[in-house]
């Protein structure tokens, strides 16, 4: 009984609520006053922790005639449900380490994976105040990402918020289209021919973004001032050569 009690503690579970379920389960369904005799924890106990134990999935109240029972949850259910909480922290591991400030100072990194994944590094620079610098290959972004996205969530985000943006983007049809939309969409575009970008970068406040249009997709944040100020001087250079 002892490891089944470390068991569930392993699972966050508290150890009163613990006992409790333990005891529900050798009986099936009881009341209150039955679990708190087999569980060896007082009915006031129970009762202050009755919800938290229904949140959690342990138990369920059924109503027989007058008396209201619970009964217990079974053990596999209760197990799997911990374990679909566990991939859904997982899933956001890259946005836990992205807001862990190490002792060190080092650069702050977020990764992205797939179409969804793109979408959340975009929405991540179109709302920043200020002023986002870009390289881009426009034609590919359109074949990769839905066009409803690109035309609505970034330009509107960056209109609300007033943020300007520079772009340097291959030279093609998509790219003359966005070209023609620069002065409503507050950005300024310069095309080039003859460049290959696989993966667009973006330089805004302290961050720049690195989003490829290859599959399965991917994209990378990092967040450092030293190296966006690199970024930005180099994209800098390549601005003032172009007309």
């Amino acid at each position: 009984m002892n490891n089944l009690l470390k068991s569930l503690k392993t699972l966050g579970i508290d150890q009163k609520q613990a006992q409790v379920y333990l005891a529900c389960l050798e009986l099936g369904s009881a009341t209150i006053q039955e679990l708190a005799e087999k569980s060896k924890v007082k009915r006031t106990s129970i009762y202050n922790f009755l919800e938290e134990i229904k949140d959690l999935g342990l138990v369920t109240e059924v109503k027989e005639g007058r008396k209201l029972l619970l009964v217990a949850e079974n053990p596999e259910i209760v197990l799997k449900r911990a374990q679909r909480r566990l991939e859904l922290v997982q899933a956001e591991l890259p946005e836990f380490l992205s807001i862990y400030n190490s002792p060190a100072n080092k650069p702050k990194v977020r990764f992205y994976q797939g179409i969804d994944g793109l979408q959340k590094a975009y929405s991540d620079y179109a709302v920043q105040d200020g002023k986002i610098y870009a390289f881009t290959d426009f034609e590919k972004m359109f074949e990769t990402l839905p066009e409803d996205f690109l035309w609505a969530a970034g330009p509107k985000a960056r209109i609300k918020s007033n943020t300007f943006f520079y772009s340097i983007g291959k030279d093609g049809p998509r790219g003359r289209m966005v070209q023609s939309k620069d002065k409503e969409e507050l950005r300024q575009t310069k095309l080039v021919k003859d460049i290959k970008f696989e993966t667009e970068i973006n330089i805004y406040s302290n961050k720049i973004s690195l989003i490829s249009f290859k599959k399965p997709y991917a994209a990378v944040i990092i967040e450092d001032q030293a190296i966006a100020q690199t970024m930005k001087s180099i994209w800098q250079l390549v601005w003032n050569t172009l007309k």
